[in-house]
């Protein structure tokens, strides 16, 4: 039987509701309801460059090439984690920019730069054999719930030409965290990078004079 006529049919109504309720669920979560809030910040590791305009010959000098910083696979990531026990946590509001092996990697490099005078630090591999090679497996490096950070690495010093270890040793770093904030933990961890390339660059020079 034919519906009268100007009546809209059974099925086509129950088709404009449901559109007419999704509609309006859009209108009210543009983004959807479960998105809601400000997107995470992103932190990069490490200390801000000055801003200069300065121009350094390297022709001549000699090369130090930083090998990518091996890392813990749960910590080679982007997501910036606080260890509570045996469990590690994301946090929802900031993340890095970078994963953490990369940013580790040219944030070492960048410090033992501005250590080591008259020498070229890369992480590039370089046409010329380099007269130094860093190699740094991190195997902790996180935020803890007690408010520290805590790094430990093993690193060594090769001899670029002959392949030799001249220095292999592990260094183990705490640095207080003034809150659980993200910039807080970033500061943390970015001093305890400062800290470790300190001492690698304290090992590149032993490593250099002569015996």
């Amino acid at each position: 039987m034919k519906p009268p006529t100007g009546e809209t049919p059974a099925p086509c109504r129950r088709f404009l509701v449901t559109l007419y309720i999704a509609s309006a669920v859009l209108t009210v979560c543009p983004l959807g309801c479960g998105l809601s809030g400000p997107p995470p910040a992103e932190y990069i590791i490490g200390t801000a460059p000055s801003p200069a305009s300065v121009t350094t010959p390297l022709t001549g000098r000699p090369i130090i090439e930083v090998k990518p910083v091996q890392l813990a696979d749960y910590l080679d990531t982007r997501d910036l984690l606080v260890r509570s026990g045996n469990q590690v946590v994301a946090s929802r509001s900031g993340r890095w920019g970078e994963r953490l092996s990369v940013g580790m990697t040219r944030a070492l490099a960048a410090s033992l730069a501005a250590r080591l005078r008259g020498v070229d630090v890369t992480t590039a591999a370089p046409v010329e054999h380099p007269t130094r090679q860093v190699l740094v497996d991190v195997t902790t490096f996180e935020a803890s719930a007690n408010q520290e950070v805590v790094l430990v690495a093993r690193w060594a010093i090769i001899d670029g030409p002959g392949r030799s270890t001249l220095l292999s040793e592990q260094t183990a770093l705490t640095e207080p965290v003034s809150s659980m904030d993200d910039s807080a933990v970033v500061t943390a961890m970015s001093r305890a990078v400062e800290d470790l390339a300190n001492a690698i660059a304290t090992g590149i020079e032993r490593s250099s004079r002569p015996a």
